[in-house]
C-alpha cells in the first residue's frame, strides 16, 4: 500500500516526469538528426567544391591553351605579312626596273 499512497500522492508528478524524459529525448534526438545532416552536407558541399574547382581549372587550362593558339597565329600572320611585304616590294622594284628597260628600249628603237 505504500506504494499506492506515493503514487496517490504524487498524481500529478508522473505526467510531468515522463512529459520531461520525452522531451529530453525528443531533444537530443532532433540535436543528433541535426548533427547528421550538418555532417552529410559539409561532405556534399566539399564534394561540389572540389568538382566545382577542377571544372574551373579545366576551364582555366583551355582558355590558357586557347589564348596561347591565338598568340602563335597572330604571329605566325606577322610572319607572313613581314615576307608577303619584302616580297612585293622586290616585285614592286623588278616592275620598276622593267619600266625602265622598256622605257631605254622605246629610246633607242625610235633613234
Amino acid at each position: 500500500m505504500n506504494v499506492l499512497d506515493l503514487l496517490k500522492k504524487n498524481v500529478v508528478m508522473i505526467p510531468v516526469i515522463a512529459s520531461v524524459i520525452v522531451g529530453t529525448f525528443t531533444g537530443v534526438r532532433y540535436i543528433v538528426s541535426l548533427t547528421e545532416t550538418i555532417n552529410k552536407n559539409k561532405a556534399e558541399i566539399t564534394t561540389i567544391n572540389d568538382t566545382h574547382l577542377l571544372n574551373f581549372k579545366t576551364y582555366i587550362g583551355q582558355l590558357n591553351t586557347n589564348q596561347n593558339e591565338l598568340l602563335l597565329m597572330i604571329e605566325k600572320d606577322k610572319g607572313n605579312r613581314i615576307v608577303a611585304d619584302e616580297k612585293i616590294k622586290r616585285m614592286e622594284e623588278k616592275i620598276k626596273q622593267m619600266e625602265m628597260d622598256f622605257k631605254h628600249f622605246l629610246i633607242q628603237k625610235s633613234q
